[in-house]
């Protein structure tokens, strides 16, 4: 198939591009919807409206710069700190209702829960959805 942008064989050729990578890259997630928290108070989730879909989870490495930047010689003198930004990334009209900021993700795999810090399209065919991490796994051992 030929795919020309601004055609309905790019957008049909997009969703599939979409349902390829939950296919090949997607997990079952948990998505409960909040109310928006007032100031200072923490976001109330809904659990009677939680719904289970597939969705991409990428967590990309950083490195951040703690502090003040010092240079001496060509160094950096700053303490690095390793830490990483948890992205979900959804195909649009896989969710019942719209993503926004404050819902909770939890990944069925592992347990873990996030909440939504941000939600905007990728501009093609996913939305994607900066997360915090809300607590830390338990370790097994």
């Amino acid at each position: 198939m030929t795919i020309f942008p601004g055609t309905d064989n790019w957008r049909q050729g997009m969703q599939e591009v979409c349902a390829a990578i939950d296919e090949t890259f997607g997990e079952l997630v948990e998505v409960t919807p909040a109310i928006a928290p007032k100031p200072n108070f923490p976001t109330e989730v809904l659990p009677e409206k939680a719904v289970t879909v597939t969705a991409v989870f990428t967590q990309k490495a950083e490195t951040v710069i703690m502090g003040k930047e010092h240079h001496v010689g060509g160094h950096s003198l700053s303490p690095l700190v390793s830490t990483s930004k948890p992205v979900f990334q959804f195909g649009y009209g896989v969710l019942p209702f719209p993503m926004q900021q404050g819902y909770r993700i939890m990944r069925l795999c592992s347990g873990e829960l996030f909440e939504a810090t941000d939600v905007r399209p990728d501009g093609v065919a996913r939305i994607v959805v900066p997360v915090v991490q809300l607590g830390r796994q338990k370790e097994q051992w």
